[in-house]
């Protein structure tokens, strides 16, 4: 989880907001998300909508997040700004594309996705989690302190408007998530939990 999402938005003598599909197109594609690191560059959030909107995937919006990682070349935590897309995506194979063409445009170590299907999908292998009122801080030292969760959980990130903590675990990992949780202050049973398959381009 090295990485956070992207946003969609247009220029028209300015920027324009988020873009909404068109209502045959929302039936048509599905809800996912692309987590990206958000670098110090102010126009990261705009350029990579236009590189999202080239594979004719709908940004819905995005949200900056405070994110924490684990470093396998340092061998320790990592503290970085990223950013959550809400993405509205036609297929699995594109959404990978959409992946794959933001790490590279940013040269990114890694970017997230996250495919939003129902609990039961043969090929549902992970959960979202999101769970309310949790500081960064107190999330960073209990990931640094997890050693367990360095390799199976990779990182988590903590919205910077509302402070909600965002995991993305396989769905044999809830054990190492609702640990972190725990260890954070936060609210196992608060948490909201989305099943879907989720994926690294790296």
């Amino acid at each position: 989880m090295r990485s956070v999402l992207v946003g969609l938005m247009v220029l028209s003598g300015g920027i324009a907001g988020p873009i909404t599909p068109a209502r045959g197109d929302v039936e048509a594609c599905r809800p996912a998300e692309l987590f990206a690191t958000d670098n110090t560059d102010p126009l990261f959030e705009l350029q990579a909508d236009m590189t999202i909107a080239q594979s004719g995937t709908a940004v819905t919006g995005s949200t900056l997040l405070d994110g924490v990682y684990w470093s396998k070349a340092l061998q320790q935590t990592t503290r970085e700004s990223s950013r959550e897309f809400h993405l509205c995506v036609a297929d699995e194979p594109t959404l990978h594309a959409v992946a794959e063409g933001v790490r590279r445009q940013f040269n990114q170590e890694a970017v997230l996705t996250f495919n939003y299907l129902p609990e039961r999908a043969p090929d549902a292998d992970a959960v979202v989690i999101r769970v309310p009122d949790v500081d960064i801080t107190r999330f960073r030292d209990a990931f640094t302190a997890d050693s367990a969760a360095h390799d199976r959980q990779s990182g988590g990130s903590v919205t910077t408007a509302d402070h909600t903590l965002i995991l993305v675990a396989a769905n044999g990992d809830l054990d190492v998530a609702r640990r972190l949780v725990s260890a954070a202050g936060g609210n196992w049973d608060a948490a909201d939990i989305a099943y879907g398959r989720c994926e690294f381009a790296e």
